[in-house]
């Protein structure tokens, strides 16, 4: 979900952000320039308001995307418990447990919004003093143009400069919101950088060490010191497991809830490598073959079934590879 949603902001609402902060940029520089054409002592105050413009929204930007970045991880955990609830609906009505998994559902919602409550707070203090600073240059101008001799521009010059003075204020806030909302939204930038950069997964096939065709035939299965870790800096979740199970034998693994059992099932089809150790099927050690080779010998019937449209006979055999005698 959050990758969907990355990728949509990236795709349509940056570039729709881009070129309306252009267009408001240019609108607010444009008054300004009207404004100094007809009292150019008004840039005295122009010029340090939009030094201390920028100084604002650096200091707001360094919070806000703080936020931002948040708010994507509370998100994510509030999307997953509402899927699992929504799964498991039935189980949590049988055990009648549907006020906790709600008072759940809340909190997270209390802890995804909260960062959505401070980022707006940061907005309102940013618009607030932008506001102070545009009605400044505006005051200053009008205050110059009030001690101008007469005679010096006409009432119409005038009165045009003082009308682009007065959407000053609304042009100006406009430009440095939405430059921060591009700030903040290049956030998700950040994250599909960091999407491209997961390394990929190991060949489907290697050719100079592909197994026999009947592999495997007997199905021994030996794991030897085996130990796995999602991630280089993570802590063990399997901590050296020594044992052989022979093939044609039925085998029972018990424990409780994240203990490992699954990561035991996703090392034997390496959805997960191992940090040490080897898992050796029928005398071939599986690190040393490709994916394809290893997960097209290997068969399992998942906790949560999943069929896909069409026939009984494509989900049983989906790639084609027998005919319907066999």
């Amino acid at each position: 979900m959050q990758v969907s949603s990355d990728l949509s902001i990236v795709d349509l609402d940056i570039p729709f952000a881009f070129v309306l902060s252009l267009g408001t940029s240019l609108n607010a520089y444009s008054n300004l320039g009207v404004l100094a054409v007809v009292t150019w002592q008004v840039l005295f105050v122009a010029v340090p308001m939009i030094v201390l413009a920028i100084r604002l929204q650096r200091y707001y930007l360094a919070s806000a995307k703080e936020l931002m970045r948040i708010n994507g991880t509370t998100k994510s955990a509030l999307a997953n418990h509402l899927g699992e609830s929504i799964s498991g609906a039935i189980t949590i009505r049988a055990f009648e447990e549907e006020d906790c998994f709600f008072a759940k559902n809340l909190d997270l919602v209390d802890k995804n919004a909260s960062p959505y409550f401070y980022n707006f707070a940061a907005t309102e203090w940013l618009i607030q003093r932008l506001e102070i600073m545009s009605a400044s240059v505006l005051s200053s101008s009008a205050f110059v143009m009030a001690l101008l001799p007469q005679g010096t521009f006409s009432p119409g010059f005038v009165g045009m400069a003082l009308s682009y003075g007065l959407s000053l204020n609304t042009s100006f806030v406009s430009s440095i919101q939405t430059q921060c909302n591009i700030a903040n939204q290049i956030i998700s930038v950040e994250r599909v950088s960091q999407y491209m950069d997961i390394p990929s997964e190991a060949a489907e096939v290697v050719e100079e060490n592909r197994p026999l065709p009947d592999w495997p035939e007997v199905g021994n299965v030996e794991l030897r010191d085996l130990k796995i870790r999602y991630r280089k800096d993570a802590p063990l979740v399997l901590h050296g497991i020594t044992c052989k199970f022979e093939g044609g034998d039925k085998i029972g693994v018990v424990g409780r809830t994240g203990s490992g059992k699954t990561t035991l099932i996703g090392a034997l089809f390496r959805l997960v490598e191992p940090a040490e150790g080897k898992i050796i099927i029928d005398s071939v050690d599986i690190s040393t073959i490709g994916l394809h080779d290893l997960r097209s010998r290997l068969g399992i019937i998942p906790q949560d079934p999943t069929l896909f449209q069409g026939t009984i006979r494509y989900n049983l055999d989906p790639l084609g590879q027998f005919s319907d005698q066999q």
